[in-house]
């Protein structure tokens, strides 16, 4: 009777023994894999968010790229403009000192 105790005893310990052992596994198992989804779940959100900054830079620097034509054309206009009424200007100043020479000769 002893040695059937002892042997269901022996057998009881292995069975909780292998019972918290695999227990242990299947915990460890899973809270290893969740922060592996978990990181790389973050590292999709990041690299969403990453794309979605990229693509709205992209955006600004087009039409940034747009402003600057636009105002570059404008200047260029400007300058040829303030060269003809310069140009304007110098031919006005020869007029006039032609139409003093000719008053000058005339009184």
């Amino acid at each position: 009777m002893d040695a059937s105790i002892l042997i269901a005893a022996g057998a009881l310990g292995l069975s909780a023994i292998g019972f918290f052992y695999n227990l242990g596994r299947d915990t460890k198992g899973k809270s290893e894999q969740e922060p592996d989804d978990d990181k790389l779940d973050q590292i999709y959100k990041t690299t969403e968010s990453i794309n979605k900054k990229l693509d709205e830079i992209a955006k600004w620097q087009r039409e940034a790229a747009g402003i600057h034509a636009s105002h570059s054309e404008q200047i260029k206009t400007l300058f040829n403009r303030v060269e003809r009424v310069e140009n304007r200007m110098e031919d006005r100043e020869v007029m006039t000192q032609a139409l003093q020479k000719i008053l000058e000769k005339v009184s």
